[in-house]
This record gives structure tokens, C-alpha cells and sequence, in this order.
């Protein structure tokens, strides 16, 4: 059991192009398999859907019911955001791992493409910033 953090990219990312991002900042990262790996070491397991994808439909749907049932205009905006959704990264991430070696692939799924990030638990942020807490 790991931590879960999704991106909702609001532009289509695949795996070559985030292996891509995640190698040009930090050489020593890879992508392989899923797998996040900094030398042999396996940091994160990534997931990527894309729209149009039964797990697609089902992940962003499952995150639009729950931000439907908190009230305000940040979760207004949220489920906003979340309809031009293209891409699902999901990031599985061992409780054992430092989050800071995670830098290069935050990054990298900032710079391919705008959107918000869902941390299990915590809720719905917006760059650094929460923006709707979700437990």
C-alpha cells in the first residue's frame, strides 16, 4: 500500500514524453514499465490514462462525484478544471520513499502540461497551493 497522487493534465501526456521530461532534468531518472527509477532504484509506479479510456471515464468520474459534494466556489472551480481533463497520471509512491527524490517527475508533469494534482487524503491542489481539502 503507497501513497496516491493523480494529475489532471489538461493536455494529452504520454509515457515517452514524461520518460522524456523526467530524463532531461535529472539523467539518473528513468521510466520503466510503469516503474519511476533512479538507478535501480523504484521510486513511484505511474499509471497514465488518457481520455476516451474506460479507467479514464472511471477515474475522472470518481473524482467529480467527490468534489461535487463539497460546497464553495473552489470545488465550482475544481470540477471546472476537471472536465477539460486529457491525461490521468497516477503516481503510486512507497511510504517508504523520501517525497524530495520525487522533484525531477513533479516537474516534469508541470511542464508537459497544466492541471491539478489529488493527493489521497488531502484533497485537490493547484500548483503547491490546496486549493480543496478533501479527507
Amino acid at each position: 500500500m503507497g501513497y496516491h497522487v493523480r494529475y489532471f493534465a489538461e493536455s494529452p501526456v504520454t509515457f515517452k514524453a514524461l520518460s522524456a521530461a523526467v530524463k532531461s532534468i535529472d539523467p539518473s531518472y528513468k521510466i520503466d514499465s510503469g516503474d519511476l527509477m533512479r538507478g535501480t532504484e523504484v521510486l513511484a509506479e505511474i499509471e497514465i490514462d488518457s481520455a476516451g479510456s474506460d479507467l479514464f471515464v472511471e477515474e475522472l468520474n470518481a473524482r467529480l462525484t467527490a468534489i461535487g459534494q463539497v460546497a464553495g466556489q473552489a470545488a465550482q472551480w475544481v470540477g471546472a478544471r476537471l472536465q477539460g481533463t486529457q491525461s490521468i497520471i497516477a503516481v503510486t509512491i512507497d511510504p517508504a520513499i523520501n517525497w524530495d527524490l520525487l522533484a525531477p517527475l513533479w516537474t516534469a508533469i508541470a511542464n508537459l502540461a497544466t492541471g491539478l494534482t489529488q493527493v489521497d487524503g488531502q484533497g485537490f491542489y493547484d500548483g503547491g497551493n490546496l486549493v480543496v481539502a478533501i479527507a
